[in-house]
């Protein structure tokens, strides 16, 4: 997937795994960044039994993954979509910044799908 830019500092991304989809808006982005807005919308698109999850993801200066921020999970069923609008900070810098959707059995990830918006795409 790739990013499309909304306005000069307004990004989205996307990703689908075989159940869900999802979708992150990153506002004010600028590799290094330490805060950013964020609107990350997840819908749950198979009748399985199973809710899905989205959360935003980041990755330091050195490359390493960033997973501080937490799930937000749609355990509304089939057809539904939960959509949520947050601020997220990283005093050390997001260099590269992204979102992870997932699909989950109980805390159990079952499969995951991630779309990033890098620092060399800006």
């Amino acid at each position: 997937m790739s990013a499309g830019p909304a306005s000069a500092t307004s990004y989205t991304l996307y990703c689908d795994t075989s159940s869900a989809s999802g979708a992150g808006t990153i506002n004010g982005w600028v590799s290094g960044a330490t805060s950013l807005g964020v609107i990350l919308s997840v819908y749950d698109a198979k009748a399985d039994g199973h809710h899905v999850a989205i959360r935003l993801i980041a990755k330091n200066d050195g490359g390493g993954v960033l997973t501080p921020w937490p799930w937000h999970h749609n355990y509304s069923g089939y057809g539904e979509s939960l959509t949520l609008s947050t601020t997220a900070g990283y005093s050390a810098g997001m260099y590269d910044v992204g979102i992870e959707v997932a699909t989950f059995e109980g805390d159990t990830e079952l499969n995951y799908c991630r779309d990033w918006l890098r620092s060399d795409q800006t």
